[in-house]
């Protein structure tokens, strides 16, 4: 095989791997956009009062559900791949993601919080959606020893309920009662994280 054939045939090969790589690349971001897609639509129906239509819609999006780690990262910052603070990016990039907002408020809830308020109601929203998204998820939560079904379902059920009540504390831009509200979703995350965490 002559020189010019050989790099000919290399030249292909890498091609080929990186059309692969290319390919693969979308179809994992489309899966993401799915979850999250998911997670909005049941934010937007518990918002309005719907419990059944975001209880159907969770139950279908579970049933598309890889894996629960898809839903868990959406916890994430925006840059990330998670959902952010509501629907409008923060400036300071590192602070917008749930987990990061909820563990900071918890702790302490700078002046000029009101500024924020509808994006953390959304926010709240998204974390009440992500329990309902739990809860209905069930069947694929990690399991064995203290990793029982009815331990899942009491802590998706908990982070719907807390995530409700960070959304309605945000939306009255009550500085002590955000903070009261954030401790108890962190509370109820370093619970959940405690038992399920792999």
């Amino acid at each position: 095989m002559t020189t010019k054939v050989r790099m000919c045939v290399a030249g292909i090969t890498l091609a080929a791997v990186f059309g692969l790589i290319s390919m693969s690349g979308p179809s994992f971001a489309q899966g993401k956009k799915e979850v999250d897609v998911a997670v909005k639509e049941i934010a937007d129906e518990l918002k309005k009062g719907d419990k059944a239509k975001a209880k159907k819609l969770a139950d279908q999006a579970a049933k598309n559900l890889d894996e629960i780690s898809d839903m868990m990262h959406l916890f994430r910052p925006r840059n990330k791949g998670g959902l952010g603070v509501g629907p409008i990016p923060l400036a300071n990039p590192a602070k917008d993601g749930i987990e990061v907002m909820i563990r900071d408020l918890a702790r302490d809830v700078p002046g000029g919080i009101a500024k924020q308020a509808a994006g953390l109601e959304a926010m709240g929203y998204y974390i009440a959606a992500m329990g309902e998204l739990a809860n209905a998820a069930v069947g694929k939560a990690p399991s064995g020893g203290k990793k029982t079904k009815k331990a899942w379902t009491e802590m998706s059920e908990d982070m719907r309920v807390l995530g409700l009540a960070f959304a309605k504390a945000s939306a009255a831009k009550g500085a002590q009662e955000i903070k009261t509200a954030a401790a108890r979703v962190n509370a109820n995350c370093n619970k959940c994280h405690s038992i399920f965490k792999e």
